[in-house]
């Protein structure tokens, strides 16, 4: 009985961890060091999320343009179809910074989940450490700026990166007028403690609604979990 009900109370302790989270809308990322993938993005209308000493962040801009303004207290960008050069026209941005608030944890110190989803179509992308596996992502340590990332010196990580890149979501289609949801997930010893989503609506016609927060932490929550269980079947393989 002591072992169940301490079951229990560990999981409520999570559940007020994870509603503890800040999350903000229309935002900059906390600088330093703010925004530092490439040169000349702006660092404005993120949605993020913190939790404590790490910060998560979420953006969508328009290739060569610019960052889009999805609106006080927003965190659905729209987003136009069609293509440029080949590729769709918007770029989701993500950043990870372990050290916001006076933190002292590294990128090693935790794991990092992705996840692209067409709610309009239900096909859901396979979840990925983007910290781990996207080589040209801009890392940020000791040194300041670093092309690519050493998760156990640096504290932070950032790229842009487009649906139509091999990898994020097989059989996307730029010119289709779809909800496609963006999931970036922090984990411990694969349990989510951090996590943050913002949605890009392509074209005025998609009528698929926006899932509650509650949903898209149990979908989380479900990705997470087969992403742990599959680690663990390869490596006992």
């Amino acid at each position: 009985m002591k072992t169940f009900l301490g079951i229990v109370l560990a999981s409520l302790l999570l559940a007020g961890n994870v509603l503890a989270d800040v999350q903000s809308f229309d935002v900059s990322l906390t600088s330093p060091p703010g925004v530092y993938f490439g040169s000349g993005n702006a660092n404005s209308n993120f949605t993020t999320v913190t939790n404590g000493t790490t910060e998560l962040g979420l953006s969508v801009i328009l290739r060569s343009v610019g960052p889009i303004d999805p609106g006080a207290g927003s965190n659905t960008y729209v987003v136009p179809t069609g293509t440029t050069a080949g590729k769709a026209k918007w770029n989701f941005d993500f950043s990870v910074n372990t050290r916001y608030n006076g933190g002292s944890k590294v990128l090693n110190d935790f794991r990092y989940l992705l996840n692209i989803t067409d709610l309009t179509t239900s096909n859901i992308g396979p979840t990925f450490d983007p910290v781990a596996l996207i080589a040209d992502d801009s890392g940020f340590g000791p040194s300041g700026k670093t092309a690519g990332v050493t998760t156990t010196t640096e504290w932070g990580a950032q790229n842009s990166e487009n649906l139509s890149f091999v990898g994020f979501l097989p059989g996307f289609d730029p010119n289709a007028p779809d909800l496609y949801q963006i999931t970036l997930s922090e984990t411990v010893g694969g349990t989510v403690v951090e996590s943050v989503t913002a949605f890009a609506n392509a074209g005025s016609n998609s009528s698929t609604t926006v899932p509650e927060p509650s949903s898209i932490f149990l979908l989380v929550t479900v990705i997470a979990g087969t992403a742990f269980t599959a680690r663990k079947r390869a490596r006992r393989t």
